[in-house]
C-alpha cells in the first residue's frame, strides 16, 4: 500500500514536470532549386498546425511555434513541382532543413502548372531582407523605387522622398510601418527617406485602389513596411562615400529562453555640398550649400509564444536634421528641418486570428529666419497616433465559400500644428471590413474569386466612405490571369484645408475627398523554365477615373489654392526576368497616362507625373561575388497644367559590386555602390539639382548566431 502511494505521488510530480517542459520549437531552413540557386516567395507550411510563411530573396524561411515531434512540411511555388519533407521538431529548440524544388518545365506546346490559393498580396511586389541587404539601399525610398509603376519624388540628394504609384499624388499612397500610417497628418504625404533600410525586414508594394482592405489614402496604392523581427544575428557595418557621407550601423540578436530578441542602431551624416549650373538658361556654376544631413536610428524587436499564439514586439526611433537648400535658382541659406519619431507595436497571432496595437509620436520643426522670398517662419508640428486592428478568417471545407473573415480598425490622432483656428486638433477614424473567397472551375480551369468590402469613417472630413474589391483569378497552365474591380478614396490633408494664409496662397476648407469610384485592372503572371532558363513575368493594365483630384492651382484672384479637379487615369505595367546559373537579367516598363478631365482636345498630363518609366538590370552572382548594373528611365514631365515647357525625360545608371568572405561562423562582406554612374544630372522636379555621380563603399561583418553556415 505504501509503495502504491509513493508510485502515485511520483507520477503526480513527474508527469506535470514533463508536460511543463513541452515548449514549442522552430523550424528554419532554405529552399533552393537544383544547382543551389535560392527560390524566393515559396510557400512553406505545416498544414496540420495552421503555420505558414514564405521564403525571402535568399530562399530562407523560419516557422515559429512548432509543436515538438514529427511534422510534415509542404513547399509550393508557381513554376516548381510541390515538395514535402518530414522534420522532427525539437522541444524548445531549432531544427534546420534544406529543401530542393524541381522546376516544372514550360514548353511552348504543352504547359502545366499548379493552382494556388488567392492571396491579397499575390498581385504585389515583395522585397525581402536578403535583397534589401545586398542592394546597398540606405532608406525605404531606395527600396521601393525598383518596383514598376512607382516614382520616387525627391528634392535633392538629402531632401524628402515621397512616393507616387500609377500617377497618383504622394498623399494618395498609404504607407504603413508595422501597421501604423507613416503619412504626415498635415500634408498627407509619407517621407520614406527617414526610414533606414537597416531596420526593415520586408517591403511590399500593392498598386491600385486598395481602400477596401487598407482604408483611407489607399487610392493609388499601398506600401507595407515590416520592420525587423527577433533574430539571432549580429553585425556591424561601416560606410563612407562622396558628398561627405559617413555611416555606422550595428545589430545584435540572441535567444533568451523562449524569446528571440534583436536590437540595433545606426547613424549617418553628409555634407551634401556640390557644384551645379544655376539654371538651364544660366550656365553659371554655383555651390550647393545648406544641404547637409544628419540622422540616427534605433530599433528593437522580440518574439515568443504567449497565450498559445505568437507575440511580436517591435519598436523604433528615428531622428533627422537637415538643411533645406531651396530651389537651385533661388537657394535658401538658413532653412532647416528637424524630425524625431518614435513607434512601437505589439502583434499577437494564433492561426488565422491577429490583433495589432501600435502607437507613434512625431515632432517636425521647420525654420528659416531669412528666406529668399516670403516672411520668416519657425513652425513645429506634433502628432501622436494610436492604432488598433483585429481581424480573423475561417476556412470552410466542402462549402460554396472557401474562406471568409473580417475585422475592425480604429485610429486616434492628436495634432498640434501651425494651421488656421478652424483646423481640428483630434482626429478619430474607424473602419470595418470583411472578405470572402471561393474556389471554382471556369471553362475547365481552376479559378478563385476574392471579394472584400470596407466602410470607413474618415477622421479628416468626418464623412463615411464605402470601398469594395472583387478579383477573379484563373490558372491557365503556366499563366495565371486575373480581373479586378476596385474602389478607393483619399481624404484632403489638413494642410490643404486649413493652411494659414500666406503670401500668394490661400487654403480651401471646402475640399472634398479624392475618389476612385470604379477601377478595372486585368493582368497575368507566369513562371517556368525554357531550355534551362528560368523565366518569369507579369503584365497588368488598368483604367479608372479620379473624381476630385486635389491639385494646387492659381485662382482668379492670382492666389494659389488647392481645388478638386477630375482626371482620367489609365496605363499598363510589364516586367520580365530570365536567369540561368549565376546570371539574371530583368526589365520593366510602366505607362501612367493621367490627364486632366477637360472639355477640350488637350491631352495634358498632370504636373510632375511622368507618363513613361522603365528599368533594366543585370546581375551576376558567381559564388561569393555579386555584380549588378541597372538603367532607369524617367519620361517627360509637365511643370504646369499645360504642355508648354515640358521637361524632357532622362536616364540614370547604377552599378554595384560586392564580395563575401567566410570566416568560420562569421561573414565579412564588402560592397561598392555607384549611383548615377555616368554622372547624369537629370532631376525629376525642376529647380532641385542633383549632384551627379555618387559613390559609397560599405564593409559589413556579420554572424548568423544559431543558424548553421549557408
Amino acid at each position: 500500500m505504501r509503495r502504491s502511494w509513493l508510485l502515485l505521488i511520483g507520477m503526480m510530480v513527474i508527469v506535470p514536470l514533463r508536460l511543463s517542459a513541452q515548449r514549442p520549437g522552430e523550424v528554419a531552413g532554405t529552399v533552393t532549386e537544383r544547382g543551389g540557386d535560392p527560390v524566393d516567395r515559396a510557400i512553406v507550411e505545416i498544414v496540420e498546425l495552421g503555420l505558414r510563411t514564405s521564403t525571402d530573396a535568399a530562399g530562407r524561411f523560419r516557422l515559429r511555434g512548432v509543436d515538438p515531434g514529427p511534422q510534415r512540411l509542404r513547399v509550393t511555388r508557381t513554376g516548381y513541382v510541390p515538395s514535402s519533407a518530414e522534420v522532427e521538431a525539437r522541444n524548445g529548440g531549432e531544427v534546420w532543413i534544406a529543401i530542393t524544388l524541381a522546376p516544372a518545365p514550360v514548353r511552348l506546346q504543352t504547359v502545366r502548372a499548379t493552382a494556388a490559393a488567392a492571396d491579397p498580396l499575390a498581385d504585389g511586389t515583395r522585397i525581402g531582407r536578403a535583397e534589401i541587404q545586398t542592394s546597398g539601399a540606405r532608406s525605404a525610398a531606395e527600396i521601393v523605387e525598383r518596383v514598376p509603376g512607382v516614382v520616387v519624388r525627391g528634392t535633392g540628394a538629402t531632401g524628402a522622398r515621397t512616393v507616387s504609384i500609377r500617377g497618383s499624388g504622394a498623399d494618395a499612397v498609404l504607407v504603413l510601418v508595422d501597421g501604423v500610417a507613416l503619412n504626415d497628418p498635415v500634408t498627407g504625404e509619407a517621407d520614406l527617406s527617414g526610414i533606414p533600410a537597416q531596420s526593415i525586414e520586408s517591403v511590399t508594394v500593392l498598386p491600385g485602389a486598395r481602400s477596401a482592405r487598407y482604408g483611407p489614402r489607399a487610392e493609388g496604392g499601398v506600401v507595407l513596411i515590416q520592420t525587423r523581427t527577433g533574430e539571432t544575428s549580429r553585425a556591424v557595418e561601416l560606410a563612407a562615400g562622396t558628398l561627405g557621407e559617413r555611416g555606422v550601423r550595428a545589430e545584435w540578436g540572441e535567444t533568451l529562453g523562449r524569446w528571440s530578441v534583436q536590437a540595433g542602431g545606426g547613424a549617418r551624416e553628409m555634407s551634401g555640398r556640390f557644384d551645379y549650373a544655376r539654371d538651364v538658361n544660366d550656365p553659371t556654376v554655383v555651390r550647393r550649400t545648406n544641404a547637409d544631413l544628419g540622422e540616427a536610428s534605433l530599433f528593437g524587436a522580440a518574439g515568443g509564444r504567449v497565450a498559445g499564439g505568437d507575440l511580436r514586439l517591435r519598436g523604433g526611433w528615428e531622428w533627422l536634421d537637415r538643411g533645406l537648400p531651396g530651389v537651385g535658382h533661388t537657394p535658401s541659406l538658413h532653412a532647416r528641418e528637424e524630425m524625431s519619431r518614435g513607434r512601437a507595436s505589439a502583434a499577437w497571432s494564433r492561426g488565422p486570428t491577429q490583433a495589432v496595437l501600435s502607437a507613434a509620436v512625431q515632432r517636425i520643426h521647420f525654420a528659416d529666419p531669412a528666406p529668399p522670398f516670403g516672411i520668416p517662419y519657425d513652425d513645429t508640428t506634433r502628432a501622436r497616433t494610436l492604432n488598433a486592428r483585429v481581424e480573423s478568417s475561417r476556412t470552410v471545407r466542402g462549402g460554396p465559400v472557401r474562406v471568409w473573415g473580417g475585422g475592425a480598425e480604429g485610429q486616434l490622432q492628436r495634432i498640434t500644428a501651425p494651421l488656421s483656428d478652424e483646423a481640428p486638433r483630434t482626429l478619430a477614424g474607424l473602419g470595418v471590413f470583411g472578405h470572402a473567397g471561393t474556389d471554382l472551375r471556369l471553362l475547365g480551369r481552376p479559378a478563385t474569386v476574392e471579394a472584400e468590402g470596407r466602410v470607413d469613417r474618415d477622421g479628416v472630413t468626418g464623412g463615411w466612405y464605402g470601398s469594395r474589391g472583387l478579383t477573379l483569378a484563373v490558372d491557365l497552365s503556366a499563366v495565371r490571369v486575373h480581373l479586378a474591380n476596385r474602389s478607393a478614396f483619399s481624404p484632403p490633408s489638413l494642410g490643404d484645408q486649413f493652411f494659414r494664409d500666406g503670401v500668394g496662397i490661400v487654403p480651401n476648407p471646402e475640399l472634398r475627398a479624392e475618389r476612385v469610384p470604379n477601377e478595372w485592372e486585368g493582368g497575368a503572371t507566369a513562371a517556368g523554365e525554357i531550355n534551362g532558363v528560368r523565366v518569369s513575368g507579369s503584365a497588368a493594365a488598368y483604367d479608372s477615373d479620379v473624381r476630385g483630384m486635389i491639385v494646387w492651382m492659381r485662382r482668379f484672384n492670382e492666389r494659389w489654392s488647392p481645388a478638386n479637379v477630375n482626371a482620367h487615369r489609365r496605363g499598363a505595367e510589364a516586367r520580365g526576368e530570365a536567369a540561368r546559373g549565376a546570371l539574371r537579367v530583368s526589365a520593366s516598363y510602366a505607362l501612367a497616362r493621367i490627364t486632366y478631365d477637360r472639355e477640350t482636345d488637350e491631352d495634358v498630363q498632370v504636373v510632375y507625373r511622368p507618363r513613361h518609366t522603365a528599368l533594366m538590370g543585370a546581375a551576376w552572382a558567381p559564388g561569393a561575388w555579386r555584380v549588378e548594373a541597372r538603367a532607369r528611365y524617367t519620361g517627360t514631365r509637365n511643370s504646369s497644367p499645360t504642355d508648354a515647357n515640358a521637361i524632357p525625360g532622362y536616364w540614370t545608371t547604377e552599378f554595384s559590386a560586392g564580395r563575401d568572405w567566410r570566416m568560420r561562423r562569421w561573414t565579412a562582406g564588402t560592397l561598392l555602390d555607384v549611383d548615377r554612374a555616368l554622372d547624369e544630372r537629370g532631376a525629376l522636379i525642376a529647380g532641385f539639382p542633383e549632384p551627379g555621380r555618387r559613390v559609397r563603399f560599405t564593409v559589413r561583418l556579420s554572424r548568423a548566431g544559431s543558424l548553421p553556415p549557408m
